[in-house]
């Protein structure tokens, strides 16, 4: 008889290398369509921004040297693989991050959890016919600079979980040199991300502060002094958007108002886009050891800082219907999503088979991730058959 124990890994590993191909094939397909300009994008407009220098991110580093070395024709064979290598890298930096979380896991599986959360689509329901305005979901692929910029995302929060647990004794230098590295990478390429969560450690900075009554203002300041070559990088990147030469005079940074219904309307939407990580984080997160309870709280609090920041701020201008402020969150979803499907992993093997309620905890979990997958490889497998923005969803 086979071992299960040996046999389950194995399956899940030979699964996640057979998915992992497929979508590398799947990617680099949508990326050179819309390289191409065959598949409405932000991708051409970049490219023509960072092609005429106008461009602030580093990204246009990328495109100018491809377009120099290999013209435009193989250029945009090069930036697709370029698009499609830089998923990978999200991927490994997110599979490190989970098993750093969830260390009693096998790391195939949650491999297995990292390569799900970049397949994963929002729920909808019947008589929805966008799947692009009014419906949220991180996994967009229309955006390069969101794409690159969200890769280090899970580094950050890597260094930042071993920074913060240990600053009641003594910070290690790697740990802080990685968390400032990770984090202006994140911000070169765009800085949405630094933007909900600067923030947030802000107010754990100043709680920490209060509650130990000053003593540990030196690796408080420590941790908060990472973030400076970032808050740096975010002013310049502000004044090369917002300068009137580039934006125009009107264009800004102004509150949102909303009327009840449609904020109503906008929270609906970001919880049909989070199902999964909004169960398992308030089902089977309590559940878990102090440690990782106090992790996922760090997620949850940055994910919820960028959201408030959507629905309370808006840009003016020719910007304003863009929807720039969204990038956050959308930033942070693959992360985000990458915890709760390790968290369903943990439910499930945790769970009573003789305890209904453990039973049907577990069944609505992955109900929920079935369903976000199923949306996921819908919305994937269309692109390449329909022109527009329809297709994608933020």
């Amino acid at each position: 008889m086979p071992d299960k124990k040996n046999t389950l890994p194995r399956t899940a590993l030979i699964f996640g290398a057979v998915l992992t191909a497929a979508l590398c094939w799947r990617w680099q397909r949508i990326f050179y369509l819309m390289c191409a300009d065959y598949i409405i994008s932000d991708m051409p407009a970049h490219v023509r921004l960072a092609l005429g220098h106008n461009d602030y991110t580093l990204a246009s580093v990328f495109v100018r040297a491809l377009w120099s070395l290999l013209g435009e024709a193989k250029g945009q064979t090069a930036l697709s693989l370029l698009l499609t290598g830089n998923q990978l890298f999200g991927l490994a930096a997110l599979w490190l991050l989970l098993r750093q979380m969830f260390p009693k896991t096998d790391g195939r599986y949650l491999y297995l959890a990292a390569l799900l959360s970049h397949l994963c689509g929002p729920w909808v329901f019947p008589g929805q016919t966008e799947m692009y305005l009014g419906v949220y979901n991180g996994n967009v692929l229309h955006n390069m600079t969101l794409l690159f910029s969200r890769t280090p995302v899970p580094l950050v929060f890597l260094f930042f979980f071993r920074l913060w647990e240990s600053r009641r004794e003594s910070l290690r230098g790697g740990d802080w040199l990685g968390l400032m590295l990770c984090l202006l990478l994140s911000t070169l390429f765009k800085p949405s991300f630094l933007g909900a969560f600067a923030p947030a450690v802000f107010v754990m900075l100043v709680w920490d502060f209060c509650a130990t009554k000053c003593r540990g203002f030196k690796n408080e300041f420590l941790i908060g002094f990472a973030f400076i070559p970032s808050l740096i990088a975010l002013v310049w990147s502000s004044r090369a958007l917002y300068a009137a030469d580039f934006a125009g005079t009107s264009s800004g940074v102004a509150l949102r108002v909303l009327a009840p219904a449609a904020l109503l309307s906008l929270l609906l939407m970001y919880l049909r886009g989070l199902l999964l990580p909004v169960w398992t984080f308030a089902t089977q997160g309590r559940h878990e050891d102090n440690t990782l309870r106090g992790r996922l709280r760090i997620l949850a609090g940055a994910l919820g800082v960028a959201i408030f920041e959507a629905l309370a701020l808006i840009e003016t201008g020719f910007r304003a219907n863009d929807g720039n402020f969204e990038w956050g969150s959308l930033a942070l979803a693959p992360t985000v999503f990458g915890a709760a499907i390790a968290l369903l992993l943990r439910m499930i093997e945790t769970a009573d088979t003789k305890k209904r309620p453990e039973l049907i905890r577990a069944a609505v979990g992955i109900v929920l991730l079935l369903g976000h997958l199923v949306i996921g490889v819908y919305c994937l497998s269309r692109p390449g058959r329909v022109g527009g923005y329809d297709w994608f969803y933020f």
